[in-house]
């Protein structure tokens, strides 16, 4: 009786486990598991070139020595770069307004006496911004603008131990105290060099203030590079919220768009992008320091600093600021293709935000052949400019900058002499100067 009775719960146990296998192996077969969505990032990490700082691109293209007999001077950035490492060291104190409007006369002699170096800012300069890049120990900097520096050494019997900050535009000047011993340093280091570099001339007939160029003959190269392009898909995934693509109106280039409202197109005939947020459209007038932090920090949360670029200038009624591109030492000009990262700032839901930005998509990374080329004088240029037909006293500046033209599957950086009037940088015809000297490296 105890066998059967334990057999009989034998087999009922093993019929209850293949029950529970059974019932298993059906919950398996048909098990659907609830995936939770995994949150996409919104936008995807990538990095088109470097980050800077804004002492990396707000920076002075040309520095004058003003001797007693001569006036030298370089736009070599490795020259500039030297002594902007020795002036970044110094202590400014004491930052004071000293003209408000100072006129023509007050400004050339500012600018031209002797026992001076004019440090030339491409752009207007706010103080916060330069308060970043030195150590000024002022607490409360105005939000004014300059774009000429005036390091004052006055001769060795009477040192000075001035520095003054001058807008050329507006006729602003403040000035502010270096200390004596970092002058004379300043002095030793750098003045004596100066009477070797190149010696500088003007006409006075030439711009209301003083231009200096180059007296004698310059020789620069001339560069060509292998076209290298970022595509607009990365940069639409770079600067953009999860894109999509569509092609343009012409069916040759892409457009981008994103659930912001936010439009980027590939403008390919320029090798550039532009890209809008509409939403972000503001009237208000921006700070101009503001404009600098912000448009850098923009241009960084990609790593858009592609090549070399430099604060050319701002328009902070209108939120707007250029970075031009710059080649070895000068200003890159093209009449076809994108040379400059232009933003404009706006506004949306109280968040600052680019409204605008466009820029090239080309890198300028493998050279594939140069070429040295002899320049025209300065004394040549300045003759050249006096016969122009038009008001002499409208020009601004006059430098050596570069036109870049592109053909596939070159681009091309040929040195030429530029002036600027009106706000707008002209190429002086290689007839008008003279011609040109080739001759390969």
């Amino acid at each position: 009786m105890g066998l059967k009775y334990l057999e009989h719960v034998k087999s009922v146990a093993l019929f209850l486990l293949i029950l529970l296998s059974l019932a298993l192996t059906f919950t398996i077969w048909t098990f659907t598991p609830s995936l939770q969505e995994i949150e996409t990032p919104t936008q995807v990490d990538v990095s088109i070139g470097d980050k800077r700082s804004a002492d990396e691109v707000v920076r002075p293209v040309k520095v004058l020595y003003h001797h007693e007999d001569k006036v030298t001077g370089t736009f070599s950035r490795a020259d500039i770069e030297a002594m902007l490492e020795t002036i970044q060291q110094w202590t400014i104190s004491d930052v004071q307004l000293f003209e408000e409007e100072a006129g023509p006369e007050v400004l050339k002699q500012y600018l031209q006496e002797p026992g001076r170096t004019v440090l030339y800012y491409p752009g207007a300069v706010p103080f916060p911004v330069f308060d970043v890049i030195m150590d000024i120990t002022d607490n409360n900097l105005p939000e004014s603008t300059f774009n000429r520096v005036v390091v004052e050494w006055g001769s060795e019997d009477d040192p000075d131990s001035v520095i003054y900050f001058i807008n050329t535009g507006s006729g602003r000047i403040y000035e502010a105290q270096v200390a004596e011993t970092e002058l004379l340093a300043f002095r030793g280091d750098y003045v004596q060099q100066s009477e070797e570099y190149d010696r500088y001339v003007t006409d006075p007939d030439v711009g209301i203030l003083p231009i200096f160029v180059p007296e004698g003959p310059v020789e620069r190269t001339s560069f060509d590079y292998l076209l290298e392009e970022t595509s607009a898909s990365t940069f639409a995934d770079a600067i953009m919220d999860s894109p999509t693509a569509k092609f343009a109106g012409d069916l040759q280039s892409e457009e981008f768009t994103d659930d912001s409202g936010a439009i980027m197109r590939e403008l390919e005939s320029q090798k550039s992008i532009n890209y809008v947020q509409p939403k972000a459209e503001t009237s208000d007038p921006a700070i101009p320091s503001d404009l600098v932090f912000n448009s850098v920090n923009f241009v960084n949360e990609h790593g858009g600093w592609t090549d070399q670029y430099v604060y050319f200038g701002m328009k902070s009624a209108n939120q707007q600021i250029s970075y031009q591109l710059f080649f070895d030492g000068s200003p890159v000009f093209s009449n076809t293709t994108a040379v400059s990262l232009d933003v404009e700032w706006g506004l949306y839901n109280g968040v600052e935000q680019a409204f605008r930005y466009s820029r090239p998509t080309y890198l300028l990374d493998s050279v594939a052949e140069t070429r040295t080329v002899e320049m025209a004088s300065g004394e040549t240029v300045l003759k050249a400019l006096s016969r122009l037909d038009m008001d002499l006293s409208t020009i601004e500046g006059v430098a050596i900058g570069y036109e870049l033209t592109e053909e596939e599957p070159l681009i091309t950086f040929q040195p030429a002499w530029y002036y600027k009037s009106n706000g707008k940088w002209t190429r002086l015809s290689d007839e008008s100067v003279g011609g040109v000297k080739l001759g390969l490296e």
